[in-house]
């Protein structure tokens, strides 16, 4: 009987910890700064900045229906690191370029895409964020409109190549 119970709980245990693995969480990339030099910055709260472990980091300009990225970092040995912020095409110490920086340009659509790891030592969650599109216009970045998101339609009412 001790045994059945004992593989009970083990069974148990297992399946908590799939589940648990299974979760992630969501965490907000901001972009504020110039064109030249936008900042992601992390949390709920653009003026008070938090700390993610970061993974990796990426923009790609979204003006079509392609995502064609135009700078991506990722930290070397897969090991994410503290930051608060990312300065577009610097690579932190702990970083390796995967994608050269282009000059961003005014009233182009952008993604910005994070990830990295959450919580304690003992408990370590996948994260993602951003996703959100940008565009620079009349000096800031904004987000971009669900109207703005549509397809592009020429006058005769078909979708642009």
């Amino acid at each position: 009987m001790k045994q059945v119970a004992v593989l009970r709980a083990g069974a148990a245990l297992a399946a908590a910890a799939a589940v648990l693995a299974a979760c992630s969480a969501m965490i907000p990339v901001r972009i504020s700064g110039s064109l030249e030099q936008p900042i992601a910055t992390f949390g709920l709260d653009p003026a008070k900045p938090e700390k993610a472990c970061l993974g990796g980091i990426a923009v790609h300009e979204r003006s079509n229906a392609m995502m064609r990225p135009v700078w991506s970092i990722e930290a070397r040995g897969r090991n994410c690191r503290g930051l608060r912020q990312v300065v577009y095409g610097q690579t932190p110490e702990g970083f390796e370029t995967t994608v050269e920086p282009t000059p961003l340009q005014p009233g182009v659509r952008y993604a910005v895409v994070g990830y990295g790891l959450t919580g304690g030592p003992l408990s370590r969650v996948p994260w993602r964020g951003g996703g959100e599109e940008v565009l620079f216009e009349h000096g800031r970045w904004r987000p971009v409109t669900a109207q703005e998101r549509s397809p592009l339609v020429d006058e005769v009412g078909e979708a642009r190549h």
